[in-house]
């Protein structure tokens, strides 16, 4: 079987060459330097290189007779003198013929009466790049062949097939220094120079998927599997322009293609978010088990099947997952607090509370032992033991962040605005970069303004009653009222500005939908208490 593959792959590349496409040549003229050097001149335009171009299959001659009237045009111009022509001039007489190859040159005798000197100059019409070369022919003419084989045509091979490399160097130069553009211009040109050059492909399809041209994205990267079907790397950024297209079963397919080709659980794990994403929730938990099955630490997957069972009320089924992932993710404060519930629905809650008791006091260092135990505590609404706990561990841990964030949020559930504000500047102050911190001061001042929110209605319903309001009385009650209104709109515009800073500095799925759902009731609140104009 091996053998019969090894065979059929080497048929292929002999067909590959055979079939390739061959390079068109035009030789313009090699002009003589001086009278000694006529004969050698005539030769080599009339016989020397028709004879030498029939042994190359990879490179075609074109008609000398075609070339020559080309030329001959040019001359007639006053351009006698092709060698010293610009580079310009031989391009538009390459256009005209056709070629990918432009030659040209003269001849020049030496001391020796059998030995001259062919300068040839060889222009690529794709890259548009020129290289010389000098070498000795002799007078007669199977060694002038022979000459012109060693040199110059060894030169055409290696120039013609320099040029890819070249033009892809300086395509990834300017991919690298995202100069798109230019690096879509030269990868473009690679493949003009070489069709099936998958890095060019790949590159191609990134630089488009950048550029959110994700339909040409695609293109390229099946052009490019078409040549390596198995190419994982292509394959994964072919799944990202599906999804850009919103195409989820196709991404679905070619990630699935990775994962059971590698047994890799992150790209399980990738699966499994994108089942979720078009609410495919029993694909979405096999895509989760099978990337456990595969690693059963990785914790990642086994917190996303901890959410999965949580959203559906499935807490037993939960529990195990959050426990490891509340080990391996000890600063999440939202799994900490997902798992605290799971205990309390399923009746562990107290258990569970004795369990961390019992483990401060074989650790009394253990700051998540602290955390978890506040957590269960704000759970069964026992916030004021959750205060205590939290207020023992600032002692232990006083330039912790998490202790201020969550002595804030329980001081929210006492109402308690103003040590709410100043735990959580305090855990802002520690960390900056922390979005809960700004969370809750978005939280306390959503409260607060609701606060004088109400207080705006209940003396909006005193101004109607005219009979007990009314003269200097009444305008007293509406300017206090006015006056309401544009603080409960402050705090309002206030919170609205933490939870743009909150938003900045997270990346969490849950946090992003709380955020937004928060949005929607401030818009609400801020269009009642914005100001009126007259």
């Amino acid at each position: 079987m091996k053998k019969l593959i090894i065979s059929l792959i080497a048929f292929l590349l002999i067909n590959c060459i055979l079939f390739a496409t061959a390079e068109k040549v035009a030789v313009l003229d090699f002009e003589k330097n001086d009278r000694d050097s006529d004969y050698v001149s005539k030769q080599l335009m009339k016989s020397d290189f028709k004879a030498v171009f029939k042994d190359y299959e990879n490179l075609e001659l074109i008609d000398q007779k075609e070339t020559k009237k080309v030329v001959d045009v040019l001359k007639k111009q006053g351009y006698t003198n092709l060698f010293n022509l610009g580079i310009e001039q031989i391009t538009e007489l390459g256009n005209q013929l056709g070629a990918s190859i432009v030659i040209w040159g003269n001849v020049s005798s030496t001391s020796s009466a059998n030995d001259f000197k062919l300068t040839a100059k060889i222009l690529s019409m794709k890259s548009k790049d020129v290289v010389a070369i000098n070498f000795n022919v002799k007078k007669q003419s199977k060694q002038r062949k022979a000459a012109i084989k060693e040199n110059l045509i060894v030169k055409i091979e290696e120039f013609s097939g320099g040029e890819v490399e070249k033009v892809l160097g300086i395509a990834m130069q300017h991919f690298n220094s995202k100069n798109y553009p230019a690096a879509e211009e030269s990868f473009l040109q690679v493949i003009e120079l070489e069709k099936e050059n998958v890095n060019a492909l790949f590159y191609l399809g990134f630089i488009n998927y950048i550029n959110n041209n994700f339909e040409k994205s695609e293109e390229f990267y099946l052009k490019a599997l078409e040549l390596e079907p198995d190419n994982m790397g292509i394959q994964e950024h072919l799944s990202g322009t599906y999804l850009k297209q919103e195409k989820y079963e196709e991404a679905i397919a070619v990630l699935t293609q990775i994962a059971e080709a590698d047994d890799n659980p992150v790209v399980w794990l990738k699966i499994g978010k994108i089942y979720l994403d078009i609410e495919y929730y029993e694909e979405a938990q096999e895509a989760f088990e099978r990337a456990v099955e595969i690693d059963p630490e990785f914790a990642e997957a086994h917190c996303e099947l901890a959410n999965l069972f949580f959203d559906q009320d499935m807490f037993d089924e939960a529990v195990p997952y959050y426990e490891l992932s509340s080990k391996a993710f000890p600063d999440d404060e939202e799994v900490q607090k997902k798992l605290a519930k799971c205990y309390h629905k399923t009746g562990k809650l107290d258990s569970a509370i004795k369990q961390y008791k019992d483990l401060i006091a074989e650790q009394p260092d253990n700051l998540n032992a602290f955390l978890n135990l506040a957590g269960a505590y704000r759970i069964t609404n026992q916030d004021e033991k959750a205060i205590e706990t939290l207020l023992e561990l600032k002692e232990l841990a006083p330039e912790n962040p998490k202790v201020y964030t969550q002595l804030a949020d329980a001081y929210v559930a006492l109402k308690n605005y103003k040590e709410a504000e100043n735990n959580a500047n305090k855990a802002k102050e520690l960390s900056p970069d922390l979005h809960e911190p700004y969370k809750i001061l978005a939280q306390v001042f959503q409260l607060i303004g609701y606060q004088k929110y109400e207080e705006f209605l209940q003396l909006e319903e005193k101004s109607k009653d005219t009979s007990t309001y009314y003269g200097t009385k009444l305008d007293e009650l509406i300017e206090e009222r006015d006056k309401v209104k544009k603080t409960a709109n402050e705090y309002f515009v206030q919170s609205g500005k933490y939870l743009d800073e909150a938003n900045i500095r997270t990346d969490s799925v849950p946090a992003f939908k709380e955020i937004k759902s928060r949005r929607e009731v401030l818009k609400k609140l801020l269009e009642a208490t914005k100001s009126d104009w007259f």
